[in-house]
């Protein structure tokens, strides 16, 4: 990236976790990647590349065994407000309403309870179930509670979304609809989404740049930036060679790791 200084900078990272046995075992190995303002990336790879690791360590929920992280020049020690976490499970908490789950995340602020309600709602207008405020999680289909866990995230405005695979356990329909809705609220808001993903149609539908890993240990094989514009189809050309690259170079890094 040039120009402008990264939102996120991440460093010569590694990450090694102790084996039942005491070895070491390598999740991550000098991970070095930059994520700019208001951008959309895709990290994608098979399992154990270490990919949710990596969301981790911005997320401040790990600390990196060497390397560095930071969010706009500043060290990741925690989890912060400024980075919000979507996860594939919807982690939403059953005895509460949609809307009582949304102000959760506002109750660090110093607002009213007015306040707080008013957001929320807001919230849940953005994502499509203002409607469904009242509702709790087992009343709601996975597509709604993902967007109620979305809109948990975004009520306190981050700078960052971090989602992991947050669309894996909803049918195809649903899924292209989130992507949809995803799109739109990235947009709408600047956020800058760093989305976890194993579907090559998803990377390359949504991002603008998509990370290509390869595991044993996790390193970064590819950086390859997206300059075809939205909304894209599927069914174009274009679209079939970006996926058919992104294959090849997911192939080559297995490969190579084996």
């Amino acid at each position: 990236m040039s120009g402008a200084p990264s939102l996120i900078d991440i460093s010569g990272v590694s990450q090694v976790y102790a084996g039942r046995d005491g070895a070491p075992t390598w999740a991550l190995r000098d991970i070095t990647l930059q994520i700019g303002n208001s951008e959309f990336v895709c990290l994608i790879g098979p399992s154990g590349c270490g990919k949710t690791t990596l969301l981790h360590l911005i997320a401040g929920f790990l600390q990196a065994t060497r390397g560095s992280v930071a969010f706009q020049q500043r060290p990741i020690l925690a989890p912060g407000p400024e980075r919000g976490v979507v996860f594939q499970e919807y982690a939403l908490f059953a005895w509460m309403t949609a809307r009582q789950n949304v102000e959760f995340g506002l109750r660090a602020k110093p607002l009213s309870r007015d306040e707080r309600r008013r957001q929320a709602l807001a919230a849940l207008d953005r994502v499509g179930l203002l409607a469904a405020a009242d509702k709790y999680p087992h009343e709601m289909s996975g597509g709604m509670r993902q967007r109620v866990a979305v809109a948990r995230a975004l009520v306190v405005e981050p700078k960052v979304l971090l989602m992991d695979e947050p669309f894996a356990a909803v049918d195809a329909m649903t899924r292209q609809a989130l992507q949809d809705d995803l799109l739109r609220l990235w947009k709408e808001t600047g956020v800058s989404v760093i989305f976890v993903t194993h579907n090559i149609d998803e990377a390359v539908y949504l991002a603008q740049r998509v990370v290509i890993m390869a595991s044993h240990p996790g390193t970064i094989v590819a950086d390859r930036r997206i300059d075809a514009p939205y909304p894209r189809d599927r069914g174009s050309a274009a679209f079939g060679e970006l996926y058919g690259a992104i294959s090849g170079e997911l192939s080559n890094g297995t490969r190579k790791a084996a």
